[in-house]
């Protein structure tokens, strides 16, 4: 059988307003499996085909292999262009099938079961990265395992290529996952208001910001996302948030951050709150946001990756 997969710019997004190329590795997988058990496979190339696939979920999640990156183009420019990799050409890679939390209101994965791959497979395939000629790997679960799973990771030799994730307000240890070559860690907070936090079920408190700052104090480069529209909030609530955003990120505890605009699946929110969005790169206006920004500059690549921020809140 033929196979088609289209990818687009919401493949492997869990946010039902973000559109950005991503590299679907989620897509990349499936379409791995079904080339492995015999099926012609087509990447990316609209043509005549007996199936077309622009979405996943057809294979449960442990059966899926390392995604072919020849075969699914991950090279590609367009998944270069987002602000998750310092270093160029990166890739991604999916340890688990969603988020261990799995609550929150605003998650297109939301309910999903969190399914984890086994370690080893993980570690092979950010080995296999290296060898590709990639320069840094992202885990785009939507939260990294943690527990005994992250435990027997970072008991494997460091692969010396710096790995970034996305991870929950959680207490671990992040001195051993900078040490091991975890460069960026993504922080979903979301909100400066417990009220908010408390009814899109997110599962924190936001006392829990102080596990950015360990993570920052270990020397990782914390990233933040944040996000604003919330239907019940008031203009003082999102000013809340927008202003936490700025205080961490003018500290250089947080070294980068996003917001998005909030579109639960009811469709209800606060449009006139959308101009707080853009808002968040008005902390270039701060001089102590500049000090610290050139503080962390170690090597051309900071320097670039810098100057790709300042374009982006210029766009």
């Amino acid at each position: 059988m033929k196979i088609l997969y289209l990818p687009n710019e919401y493949s492997q997004q869990r946010q039902r307003e973000k559109k950005r190329w991503i590299y679907p590795v989620h897509m990349a997988m499936e379409a791995t499996y079904f080339r492995r058990v015999g099926h012609h496979v087509v990447w990316d190339k609209p043509q005549d085909a007996d199936v077309v696939i622009s979405n996943v979920g057809r294979i449960p999640f442990d059966l899926l292999p390392a995604p072919d990156r020849i075969l699914t183009n991950a090279f590609d420019k367009k998944y270069q262009y987002n602000g998750n990799f310092k270093h160029r050409p990166g890739t991604y890679i999916q340890s688990a099938s969603g988020c261990w939390w799995g609550k929150c209101e605003f998650c297109v994965e939301k309910g999903e079961p969190y399914v984890v791959r086994d370690v080893n497979a993980v570690y092979d395939e950010i080995l296999e990265c290296k060898k590709l000629g990639f320069r840094e790997v992202f885990d785009d679960s939507a939260t990294f395992p943690t527990g005994k799973w992250l435990d027997d990771l970072l008991s494997k030799p460091s692969p010396k290529i710096p790995i970034s994730c996305n991870m929950r307000m959680v207490d671990v240890d992040y001195e051993r996952m900078k040490a091991w070559g975890f460069r960026m860690v993504l922080f979903g907070i979301e909100s400066a208001n417990q009220d908010t936090l408390d009814k899109i079920n997110k599962g924190v408190k936001i006392e829990d910001v102080s596990n950015i700052v360990k993570a920052w104090k270990s020397g990782l480069e914390p990233h933040g996302a944040f996000m604003f529209g919330y239907p019940w909030e008031s203009d003082q609530d999102a000013l809340n948030t927008l202003h936490l955003a700025h205080f961490l990120l003018r500290k250089g505890t947080l070294k980068t951050a996003q917001a998005s605009f909030y579109q639960p699946s009811d469709g209800i929110n606060n449009p006139s709150h959308r101009k707080y969005v853009k808002k968040i790169y008005d902390v270039a206006w701060h001089p102590e946001f500049w000090i610290n920004k050139l503080r962390d500059l170690r090597s051309w690549d900071d320097v670039v990756y810098l100057y790709r921020q300042v374009r982006e809140a210029l766009r």
